[in-house]
C-alpha cells in the first residue's frame, strides 16, 4: 500500500510540472515552452518593443489576427541591444518556434541564424535583397514606401504656407532613403505642375526611441528655416515631431499606422489634432498574407516579395479630419496620383533607383532652402 501511494504521488507530482510548463502563445517574450512535435507553424514576432503608435505596432495587429485565426503567434520584445538579439532569438528558435518574423534591422543575425537551423523559416520585412543575399529558408517582404509618400509629398507642397516642408527620420538606411525619395518626387511634381517652388528640409534623430531629439530638431526647422509641414519617418522618435508641431501651430504626417487615430484613443488625444494624415505601410495586412501563403505551400522563398500601390500595401489615411482640412483641389490630385500609380501610367523615384549614394544626396541638395 504504501509503495501504491508513492507511486501515485510521484506522477501527481510529474502531472502538476508538466501543467505548469505550459504555454499559450498569445503573446508575451516566449516562455519555457516545449519543442513543437507537429508540422504547425510556430512563429515569433520579434520586435523591439510595442506601442510606438506605427511600424510595430501594426505588425502585432497582424499577429493578433493570426492569433484569432488560430495560430501560435508569440510577440518577443527584446529591446534595443543588439549584441543580445542573437542569443535572444535563439532562445525563441529553442523554445519551439519554426517561423521568425522580424523586420530589417534583425537582417545579419536572421542570416546567421537561418545558416544554423535549416528547419526553421526566416521572414524579414521592410527590406529589399537579391536572391544571392539569402538563404533557402529566407524570404523578404519589400514595400513600396517611396509610393506612400509620394502621395502625402503632394500634399505637404500642397498645405504648405511658407514654401518649406520637413522630412525626419529615426535613423538613415536604404529603406528610409525610399521614403524621403518618394516625399520629395511628391514636392517636385507638384512643383512642376503648380509652379510652385516648395523646399524640403531632411534631419535624422540617430534612434527610433528618441522623442526628446525629435522635438528640438522639428523646433528648429520650424523657428529657424521656416518649415511649416513635418513627415516623420521614426518610429517612437516621432512622438517629439507631434510635440512640436502642436507647440508651433504646423501640420504633421504621420506613418506606417493612422496615427491620427491612435493618438485620439490615447492619453494625448490633443496630438491627434495637428496630424493630417498617415501613409500607411500595411505591415500587419502582409505578415497575415505571407502566413496564409506560407501555411499554403506557396513558393515565398529566397526572393524578395515587393508589395506596394497596386496591392493596395501601402496608401494613407483618407479619414475625415483629413477631408475637413486638405482642400478638395488637394485631396482629388492624391486620389489621380494614385490610381495613375496603380495603373502603372505613373512612376514614382525610389531611392534603390539612383546609381549610387552621391546621386541621391545631389537629389535632396536640390530641395534644400537657401540658408
Amino acid at each position: 500500500m504504501k509503495k501504491l501511494l508513492t507511486i501515485l504521488v510521484a506522477a501527481l507530482l510529474c502531472f502538476t510540472l508538466a501543467g505548469c510548463n505550459s504555454n499559450s502563445g498569445n503573446g508575451g517574450n516566449g516562455g519555457s515552452e516545449p519543442e513543437p512535435t507537429d508540422d504547425a507553424l510556430h512563429i515569433a514576432y520579434i520586435v523591439s518593443h510595442l506601442g510606438d503608435k506605427s511600424f510595430a505596432d501594426s505588425g502585432e495587429r497582424g499577429m493578433e489576427q493570426l492569433r484569432k485565426e488560430g495560430y501560435d503567434a508569440r510577440t518577443v520584445e527584446v529591446g534595443e541591444d543588439q549584441s543580445k538579439y542573437k542569443d535572444q532569438i535563439n532562445d525563441v528558435i529553442d523554445n519551439g518556434a519554426n517561423l521568425i518574423v522580424a523586420s530589417s534591422t534583425y537582417f545579419d543575425v536572421a542570416k546567421e541564424l537561418a545558416g544554423e537551423y535549416p528547419e526553421v523559416k526566416f521572414v524579414i520585412f521592410d527590406d529589399n535583397k537579391e536572391p544571392a543575399d539569402l538563404l533557402d529558408n529566407m524570404s523578404v517582404i519589400f514595400y513600396a514606401q517611396s509610393e506612400g509618400s509620394y502621395l502625402v509629398g503632394l500634399m505637404a507642397a500642397a498645405m504648405s504656407e511658407s514654401g518649406v516642408v520637413a522630412v525626419n527620420v529615426g535613423m538613415d538606411n536604404p529603406v528610409i532613403a525610399d521614403f524621403v525619395t518618394g516625399y520629395v518626387n511628391g514636392v517636385e511634381n507638384w512643383n512642376a505642375t503648380h509652379g510652385t517652388d516648395v523646399k524640403v528640409v531632411k534631419a535624422a534623430v540617430g534612434g527610433w526611441s528618441d522623442p526628446a531629439t525629435m522635438k528640438q530638431i522639428c523646433l528648429d526647422q520650424a523657428r529657424n528655416l521656416n518649415a511649416d509641414v513635418f513627415y516623420q519617418v521614426a518610429g517612437g522618435s516621432g512622438d517629439g515631431l507631434f510635440e512640436a508641431c502642436l507647440e508651433t501651430g504646423t501640420w504633421a504626417i504621420g506613418v506606417d499606422s493612422d496615427q491620427y487615430q491612435a493618438y485620439k484613443d490615447s492619453e494625448n488625444p490633443e496630438k491627434a489634432d495637428v496630424i493630417l494624415t498617415s501613409m500607411l505601410k500595411e505591415v500587419g495586412n502582409s505578415l497575415v498574407s505571407i502566413v496564409h501563403s506560407i501555411d499554403n505551400g506557396e513558393d515565398v522563398w529566397k526572393k524578395t516579395n515587393t508589395l506596394g500601390l497596386v496591392e493596395n500595401a501601402v496608401g494613407y489615411v483618407d479619414n475625415d479630419f483629413f477631408k475637413a482640412n486638405v482642400p478638395q483641389e488637394v485631396r482629388d490630385a492624391m486620389a489621380q496620383s494614385f490610381e495613375e500609380a496603380k495603373a502603372g501610367t505613373l512612376k514614382v523615384k525610389s531611392y534603390f533607383d539612383f546609381a549610387n549614394e552621391a546621386e541621391y544626396d545631389a537629389y535632396l541638395e536640390s530641395f534644400k532652402p537657401a540658408q
